[in-house]
């Protein structure tokens, strides 16, 4: 497994990106780790089974060896007990697990797990209305909320999205906490802001929507951030002259098009005195 997860796409079923459940960065982690390895062409099967690595923390948690691998288990065994809630039609919901079953492997230094049965179909390509990034987008996030937010920004699109902080609350299963909205800038959304713009590939603001004094939703702001522009080697010829001649009789500091110029006016003076 490519543990820096450079060429590792999570899939995702819309759904399940607009959840509610509440998970730790460690068990987003893993669960982000196996759903990276879903063959998003063909049908999952609940017998199949995905492994996580020590490796797959090791970033994350900034040690080597058991402490590691204490880690993963400790969130493998919280996972197994994790519900999500997916709004379904005509007002039906959904509660499941998102695991059904974790083998742990201490002397390889990592955890196999299966999904459950009912979350399957939302973690794969085989429905038409998904969500996809890299992996390696979220890999360096501390906090599972800017994972959340991440994959929220991702789903809606565009370059902007106004959600209300009841709603936002809601799909975090964080009701009960964060009462007042400093506390909720403080321990959620500024952190999100700060390991987006930090570590993805994308750059996002958000100001504050008020109803009288309370502020009532975010509007957050976001795009790709540019990618570098690749400097283009030269390969071909300038009015003519080509890049051999063109580097061999170049100044110190000449251009390319002023090397050729001078090149080219020293030929005409030649051939002007044959």
């Amino acid at each position: 497994m490519d543990s820096s997860g450079e060429n590792l796409t999570v899939v995702k079923n819309n759904a399940i990106v607009e959840a509610g459940y509440r998970l730790s960065v460690y068990e987003s982690r893993i669960l982000l780790t196996c759903i990276s390895k879903v063959d998003s062409i063909g049908e999952i099967g609940v017998n199949d089974t995905f492994t996580v690595s020590v490796e797959d923390l090791a970033g994350l948690t900034g040690t080597k060896g058991k402490s590691v691998y204490e880690y993963l288990e400790c969130a493998a065994d919280k996972l197994l007990s994790r519900l999500i809630t997916i709004n379904l039609q005509n007002n039906e919901t959904l509660k499941t697990h998102w695991v059904s079953s974790v083998k742990y492997i201490p002397n390889a230094g990592m955890v196999e797990l299966q999904f459950a049965q009912k979350i399957i179909p939302y973690i794969s390509q085989i429905r038409r209305e998904f969500t996809q990034y890299k992996l390696r987008n979220i890999l360096m996030f501390k906090s599972n909320y800017s994972i959340r937010i991440y994959e929220l920004l991702v789903k809606w699109g565009g370059n902007e999205q106004v959600i209300s902080i009841e709603e936002l609350k809601k799909k975090f299963q964080i009701e009960d906490k964060y009462k007042t909205i400093g506390n909720l800038k403080a321990k959620v959304i500024d952190v999100a802001m700060n390991e987006i713009n930090i570590h993805s590939d994308m750059r996002v603001s958000y100001s504050q929507i008020k109803r009288g004094r309370s502020v009532v939703s975010i509007k957050f702001e976001y795009k790709l951030k540019n990618k570098p522009k690749q400097k283009k080697e030269f390969n071909g010829k300038v009015n003519g002259v080509s890049k051999t001649e063109i580097e061999k009789n170049a100044r110190v500091g000449e251009s390319y098009e002023a090397a050729a110029g001078r090149i080219l006016a020293l030929k005409d003076a030649v051939s002007g005195t044959l």
